[in-house]
């Protein structure tokens, strides 16, 4: 008895709801943020913004190498505290490397970045972000390391106190400093603050990480896992940002606002991110054990989970997806409402896109060529797509090649534990579901078009539409659900 309830408060379904109540805590802050940030600048202003978070983003993925995947992998490979301590340092010492170059990189072409976006406002945001990939990877890198000993609900909690943070320094920023670099500023101090503290904690933890304590003897070994990875982490990136490259080279500052909003959609993968981080050094260990019949199970167990859910809320956001632009963003920006039904279709097809089960098994070489392939196709596709259908094409292109990718690396994860890509889904499960969904969401969307025809305020609208149909299917479903989460906290 003493043991059962003990799994129900420590087990990985335990960790999953604390880490998705939190991250969905943290996801409405994020909203506000972006809302606050939206209505408040102009799109010149908050364009600029954008392409600065577009350049930390494939900085922060070209920096990283992979070696978030090789701090779990590594670490996880031996229970010899030593060689893990002696793995960690070395794996750090590459990216204080990596990361240092990457930010004098930034500050040097300047020049050519600002030159390539039109936008010579951009050099102040430059300066403020050049170490911000850095720090970030530093800060993905220790998390990593806490899930592994064990202590996620520490990630959950700092990540809510940033949160908090952030939105403060949002409304000072919108109604106290009237300019959004400030923004920028406090994010970086954010991070330096987040990358010491993870230090001091995992000191007290585990042992300190020491740059002395590395071994570069050991730095070939890692890259041959790790750099397959980076090319997988970038790839993947530029994959996901480059028709907003496009975007920017074909249209203006403004225009590159109203496609990054809509192609912001609620992070519904919030639920997929949760689960991943606990479910990530179980399955690592299990593949390295060589218990594929478990491997299976969780990985099953996975999709089955992300699939039901992404698909409901999803689905019902599709259906009121006008009403939801206008609270997540402004009136000004519902040019790209076409654009927004896009990705959330795509948000559907990621549940599967997921890279557990070959990271895991240290398949970095496959990812990578799936994941170049991806990028190619991207690179040529998303031009012709914006030639022939304007703003709406390179987020087509986008969608089409997530299918694509999503199906090649289910195919390849299911390789790895033995079983078919058939085998790892419910497909009466999956009519049942969908034939709800296709029942209640057009209800909803009526319903949406009656209240706004009667001139009800959006927000009400909303609330109205999307939070009876998040009621109805979550009665519909809530055994299933409550079925996966049993036997999802059999795993620790």
């Amino acid at each position: 008895m003493e043991d059962g309830r003990r799994r129900s408060v420590n087990g990985a379904a335990a960790n999953f709801m604390l880490l998705t109540f939190v991250q969905a805590i943290t996801m409405m802050m994020g909203i506000i943020v972006t809302k606050l940030l939206s209505a408040h600048f102009s799109l010149q202003e908050y364009g600029t913004y954008a392409q600065a978070l577009l350049i930390t983003n494939t900085a922060t993925s070209l920096s990283i190498l992979g070696l978030t995947d090789a701090t779990n992998f590594f670490y996880n490979r031996t229970k010899d505290e030593k060689m893990r301590r002696v793995y960690i340092a070395t794996i750090f010492s590459i990216q204080y490397v990596a990361g240092t170059a990457c930010g004098l990189a930034i500050i040097l072409f300047r020049e050519r970045i600002m030159g390539y976006f039109g936008n010579s406002k951009l050099e102040y945001y430059l300066l403020i972000i050049a170490f911000t990939p850095l720090l970030n990877n530093l800060i993905a890198m220790y998390q990593t390391l806490f899930v592994s000993i064990g202590k996620a609900k520490i990630i959950a909690v700092k990540n809510l106190i940033v949160s908090v943070i952030r939105l403060i320094t949002v409304l000072l920023s919108c109604y106290l400093f009237k300019d959004i670099i400030a923004v920028t500023f406090v994010i970086l101090a954010m991070d330096i603050c987040q990358a010491v503290y993870f230090y001091f904690l995992f000191q007290k933890h585990k042992a300190p990480i020491k740059i002395r304590d590395a071994n570069a003897a050991l730095i070939k070994e890692i890259l041959v896992f790790s750099v397959p990875m980076s090319i997988v982490i970038l790839t993947s990136s530029l994959s996901r940002d480059i028709d907003k490259y496009v975007i920017s080279i074909f249209a203006d500052t403004e225009t590159l606002a109203i496609y990054t909003n809509a192609a912001k959609v609620p992070p519904f993968n919030i639920l997929t991110s949760a689960l991943v981080t606990v479910l990530m050094p179980i399955i690592t260990k299990m593949l390295n054990q060589k218990q594929y019949s478990g491997v299976k199970s969780v990985f099953k167990l996975y999709l089955r989970i992300e699939f039901v859910l992404t698909l409901i809320f999803v689905g019902g956001a599709i259906a009121v997806s006008e009403n939801l632009m206008r609270l997540l963003f402004d009136e000004k920006y519902l040019v790209g409402l076409p654009v927004f039904v896009v990705y959330l279709v795509i948000d559907i097809v990621q549940f599967a896109n997921v890279t557990t089960l070959l990271s895991g098994a240290g398949k970095t070489k496959t990812l990578m060529w799936v994941s170049v392939t991806a990028m190619a196709c991207n690179a040529c596709f998303n031009v012709l797509g914006y030639k022939l259908w304007g703003l709406i094409g390179p987020a087509a292109v986008t969608l089409i090649l997530t299918v694509f990718m999503a199906a090649a690396l289910l195919h390849f994860g299911a390789k790895e534990v033995k079983a078919r890509v058939i085998d790892l889904f419910d497909f009466k499960e999956i009519a049942v579901v969908g034939l709800e969904i296709a029942v209640v969401g057009p209800i909803a969307y009526w319903l949406s078009r009656c209240l706004g025809s009667m001139k009800v305020h959006y927000a009400v609208n909303l609330a109205i539409c999307y939070g009876g149909y998040v009621v109805v299917l979550g009665a519909l479903n809530y055994r299933r659900i409550f079925a996966c989460y049993k036997e999802l906290n059999q795993y620790k």
